[in-house]
């Protein structure tokens, strides 16, 4: 065996971990046969990235856009919040009963009949018939007397209205004529016309008076004047 053969058969001994039968056969296209590992998948990110184009400006774009993506994916994978419940509005309320034999008591409020006259819009002879009138024949010719001179007479006209009232009423507050119903001291016809000086004519002395005396000084002058009157007729 020449130098150079014993050469070629050295460069072709078999390696460790090799066959000694050669080295391994090849394909057509020149790369050994054999097992072949498996080419990895790419996520959504490199998928994104080798379809963009390659400019910088238009791959930062890219990036930034898949990167929005990717964390919306992860975001709605991991979110578990349970919807809120909502509650019918035409949910059938609760019956709410009670015991057909349960005693019931409610707060009794006092009421009073208030009598028609007496209501709001009455008449001034209801108003002055709330006040109990004061029949004081003394304490009537006294005012009498006391009022004469704030119509121009002296004292000497006191004894013919005396002898007049005493004659028509007897200074009573409460007469009143039965066929004629003439009202109060001064024997008023009707008793209504007394209104023009005080709410209170059925019930109030004063009143009475000071209406009887006006009327007499318009119609008979003074006192005496209207006591003459009355004697020849029988009326004032």
């Amino acid at each position: 065996m020449t130098t150079s053969s014993r050469r070629t058969l050295a460069r072709h001994a078999a390696l460790p971990g090799e066959s000694n039968s050669g080295p391994a056969p090849r394909n057509s296209s020149g790369s050994s046969r054999g097992r072949r590992r498996a080419t990895p998948q790419k996520g959504t990110l490199g998928q994104l990235w080798d379809a963009t184009p390659k400019a910088p400006a238009q791959r930062v774009a890219a990036v930034a856009v898949a990167g929005v993506m990717v964390a919306g994916i992860a975001t709605t994978g991991q979110a578990n919040t349970p919807e809120p419940q909502v509650v019918s509005e035409n949910a059938a309320a609760t019956a709410i009963t009670a015991n057909a034999a349960a005693n019931l008591d409610f707060a009794r409020v006092a009421s009073k009949s208030i009598p028609a006259e007496k209501k709001a819009g009455s008449t001034t002879d209801a108003a002055s018939s709330e006040i109990q009138a004061v029949n004081d024949p003394k304490a009537a010719q006294a005012f009498a007397a006391s009022q004469l001179g704030s119509f121009g007479w002296d004292q000497s006209q006191m004894s013919c209205l005396v002898s007049l009232w005493t004659r028509e009423s007897g200074w009573r507050t409460t007469a009143e004529n039965p066929s004629s119903l003439a009202y109060g001291i001064a024997q008023s016809l009707p008793a209504e016309k007394m209104a023009t000086t005080g709410a209170d004519y059925r019930t109030n002395y004063k009143t009475q008076i000071t209406w009887g005396l006006g009327y007499i000084k318009q119609r008979y002058g003074s006192p005496c004047g209207a006591w003459g009157k009355s004697q020849a007729v029988g009326w004032y």
